[in-house]
């Protein structure tokens, strides 16, 4: 080592570690640190190892190596030497072996960390890297500068006195059945409120509104005036209307006739005929009572029977009080010949005739013929060639006195572009708000009993322990797949369709659970013939407030007990009661509950139709458990007989594409 090369890594050392060096100085020719290692220049004779400093903030090499180092060019083993790894820094290697580093524009070098200018310190969006002004430390950013809190209930956030701060997010979202949070990470959220207080629905047409899982619904309001002269109808505007009708009524006076309504009310008509064409009555009429007949006194009669009567209804008997003599007039009444061949019986010359009937079905599968006695008769012909009227069949001849062909037709629906896949179907957790709905519309009930308040219904909750885990299952694997189709969907009278499907073969690698995907409607799900949804529900949409369904409305439901082992039951009275988040029309998101009643001795069928082998336990201990679980607790024919168990699916879904019918 030459004495000039000793001296020089002396007096590097010695500025690095005393912090000695008040500014750059040339030492024998090598530009050192200033104040506190940090240089502007560093340089070094790798053949001594004299590594550079990790946070050296390195400004410029020098022009010349030192006067009295030779110039030997630098090997490749001293240019790889003086790489320092850090992309923004220019290492070179001068002749002699001596390494120098020099900061590239646009760039910071920070705590030995290279920073692109206007990058922002990490977890401090307000300390900015500035290349140009200080490119060793970071930098107070400019106020008003745009930073981000990492706060989610802030907005515009901006740079004040070194501090990020933003405005507060406002999270209301209208609904009086929802708090309002918001959580830093996750942003505003609205979960349903705990109870059921008093809202209003916005719909005219519905009565006590209370809040139910996050939603503000009400009872049908009863529009029924008990006037038959109005039509009684309702308006989500304005509620109940009465419309004046011209029915025919009663105005309660029997001794009137022909009533009919006029500017609502019941308007009598002429006077009642209380002529019952007996001469042994006198006829009257009392106004609560109508007509009535009492008997006259008289020698032709005896009680309020002629002595002239022949007993033929085509003649009119006549009586002369004074000599009690007879006669009988024919007459053109209505009457019946006794035989069944005939219709249109009336007299004509004292005798009842009638005009004899044609009992032609016009169809080539009967023999048609008449019994006097019951009528007409049509004999099913086997065999015979016909013409069903239906194009899509074949080969078409007469069974059992219908015509039927070969094959069917596949109607070819068109599905709204607008649908939505469920991705979360699980029976309730007993019968509290958010796990179910009110079924009988009845806030004084709920069920199952012990597990149940505010009016919810929801039986078959006591099963969702049993049967959730494998209902998650089947949904996440697309073995239970149900759509909802949203037909006219816009605020008001809306119409909306269940089906359950399964994932189009073209769209085979499609998450079911996450991803918008292709789906086949079930053809039992659709009534091939009118090309129509079996699965119908009316509603309204206010707002994002969805109800539909209701008494009518049956949905067929699988509900899976052990993998490919499911309980095949019909949900009646199908109601879903939800919130939808909308984008350009259409649905993004649907949150909400399928509420219904499931009749429990179908359950019971439903489990003796499954197969023996694969259960968890044999069917007889099943039906025990479901027989002690479940009661009902729902009228489903209004009888005043509950045999129904209510149930309350909670259900949320992801856009979805319906292509058409499974092959």
């Amino acid at each position: 080592m030459s004495v000039r090369a000793d001296l020089t890594r002396v007096a590097v050392v010695l500025c690095l570690a005393l912090a000695a060096c008040g500014s750059t100085e040339a030492v024998q020719g090598v530009a050192v640190p200033d104040t506190g290692g940090k240089a502007d220049t560093f340089t070094a004779d790798v053949t001594d190892d004299i590594p550079a400093p990790a946070d050296a903030d390195v400004d410029a090499a020098p022009d010349v190596a030192p006067a009295d180092v030779a110039q030997v060019p630098c090997t490749a083993a001293q240019v790889a030497a003086c790489d320092d790894k850090l992309d923004c820094t220019a290492d070179s290697c001068i002749p002699g072996g001596v390494c120098a580093w020099k900061l590239k524009p646009a760039f910071c070098l920070i705590g030995g960390v290279c920073r692109a200018d206007g990058d922002k310190k990490a977890g401090d969006a307000c300390s900015v890297c500035a290349a140009a002004t200080a490119p060793k430390t970071w930098s107070v950013a400019a106020d008003g500068s745009a930073c981000d809190d990492s706060d989610a209930c802030t907005f515009n956030d901006v740079c004040k006195s070194s501090n990020c701060k933003g405005e507060v997010v406002q999270c209301d979202d209208k609904n009086p059945c929802t708090a309002d949070v918001c959580t830093p990470k996750t942003g505003c959220s609205y979960p349903p409120v705990d109870g059921n207080p008093a809202c209003d629905d916005g719909n005219a047409c519905t009565s006590g509104d209370k809040c139910a899982v996050g939603l503000c619904a009400g009872v049908t309001a009863d529009c029924d005036d008990k006037n038959p002269c109005t039509d009684d109808a309702c308006n989500l505007a304005t509620g109940c209307t009465h419309t004046d009708n011209t029915s025919p009524c009663s105005d309660g006076n029997g001794c009137t006739s022909g009533d009919t309504c006029t500017a609502g009310a019941c308007v009598p008509g002429g006077p009642a005929n209380c002529d019952d064409g007996n001469t042994c009555t006198l006829d009257s009429c009392q106004g609560t009572l109508g007509c009535y007949h009492l008997p006259t006194q008289s020698p032709c009669c005896i009680g309020q029977t002629s002595i002239c009567d022949d007993g033929n209804p085509c003649t009119s008997d006549l009586c002369d009080p004074a000599t009690s003599g007879c006669s009988h007039e024919p007459n053109s009444a209505v009457c019946s010949d006794g035989n069944a061949c005939t219709g249109s019986d009336s007299c004509a010359g004292g005798s009842c005739k009638g005009v004899a009937l044609s009992c032609n079905d016009n169809s080539p599968c009967t023999a048609d013929a008449c019994d006097p006695a019951s009528g007409c008769i049509y004999t099913a012909v086997d065999g015979g060639a016909c013409d069903d009227g239906n194009s899509c069949t074949t080969a078409d001849a007469c069974l059992g006195g219908k015509c039927v062909g070969q094959g069917e037709c596949q109607c070819t629906p068109v599905f709204s572009p607008d649908a939505s896949k469920l991705t979360a179907v699980d029976i309730g957790n007993g019968g509290k708000p958010g796990e179910g709905l009110d079924i009988d519309n009845n806030p004084a009930t709920c069920a199952p009993d012990g597990s149940c308040s505010g009016g919810i219904d929801n039986a078959l909750g006591a099963l969702a322990g049993v049967v959730n885990a494998q209902l998650d299952k089947a949904v996440a694997s697309g073995s239970v797949t149900l759509l909802v189709e949203y037909k006219d969907f816009k605020q008001g009278p809306i119409s909306l369709a269940l089906y359950q499907g399964k994932l189009d073969a073209s769209n085979a690698t499609c998450d079911v659970q996450t991803q918008s995907c292709a789906y086949d409607v079930s053809p039992s799900m659709m009534d091939l013939k009118k090309c129509t949804p079996l699965v119908s529900m009316p509603g309204t949409l206010a707002g994002n407030a969805l109800v539909a369904g209701g008494p009518g409305t049956n949905f067929p439901f699988n509900i899976p007990i052990q993998a490919g082992v499911n309980l095949a039951v019909t949900i009646y009275g199908a109601r879903l009661v939800g919130t939808v988040e909308l984008s350009a029309g259409k649905v993004t998101t649907i949150t909400g509950i399928l509420g219904g009643a499931v009749p429990k001795d179908q359950l019971m069928s439903a489990i003796d139709a499954l197969p023996d082998a694969g259960l968890p336990v044999p069917k007889d201990t099943l039906k025990a458990i479901l027989d002690s679980a479940v009661t009902n607790d729902i009228d489903t024919n209004g009888d005043g007989v509950k045999d129904a168990a209510s149930i309350g699916l909670k259900l949320k879904g992801i856009p979805a594409t319906i292509l058409g019918l499974t092959p």
